[in-house]
């Protein structure tokens, strides 16, 4: 089985990052796993840690705010989800998405699952690897753009977050379909 989920839907900025992981008869002890959102940043490094060091597969893949933009947050997802899964998958896979959208045009079996990163230990694993992933990405393009704010939001939507887009407008991170970002753009 291949789990996958993603990491950075709900942002004003950044990319939304899919995970796609299989794991084998040697992932074991990794006691913990679960949606990446209950646990602590911490925690979330140490389990990265040892997913990547058990798994048979781990693969990620990326969609970036222009293409956010041009196919729209759900439809550029599950195109992410679909190069992920891609990647990760053999002959025989079954690949278990998170949610209740199905991958269109997978190649492998699939099978939805809400709450996927709260029952199943591969979903809940890419739940994990897709975060940290993404919060390790936005913290190093703090360096890139000062002032935002990147390496404590992560993009999201926050009081602080706001003040700074609006102070010094929208940076090439940001989405410029989400109603914040749209409001600041010039007609």
């Amino acid at each position: 089985m291949v789990g996958v989920d993603e990491a950075g839907r709900g942002p004003l900025a950044g990319p939304v990052v899919v995970a796609a992981v299989r794991l084998g008869p040697k992932a074991r002890g990794l006691k913990g796993v679960r949606d990446s959102k209950l646990l602590s940043a911490l925690r979330r490094e140490v389990l990265f840690e040892a997913i990547v060091a058990q798994a048979e597969a781990v693969s990620v893949a990326w969609a970036h705010p222009r293409e956010i933009e041009r196919d729209n947050i759900l439809a550029s997802t599950l195109s992410a989800m679909r190069r992920a899964a891609g990647r990760a998958g053999v002959p025989g896979a079954l690949i278990l998405v998170d949610g209740n959208r199905k991958v269109p045009r997978l190649v492998f079996p699939q099978m939805t699952i809400v709450g996927g990163d709260r029952l199943s230990l591969a979903v809940g694993c890419a739940s994990i690897v897709a975060k940290v992933v993404r919060d390790r990405w936005m913290a190093r393009l703090e360096r890139r753009f000062p002032g935002y704010g990147f390496s404590r939001h992560k993009g999201y939507g926050t009081a602080a977050h706001l003040e700074a887009l609006s102070r010094l407008g929208p940076s090439p991170l940001h989405r410029r379909t989400f109603g914040p970002v749209r409001d600041l753009l010039p007609l």
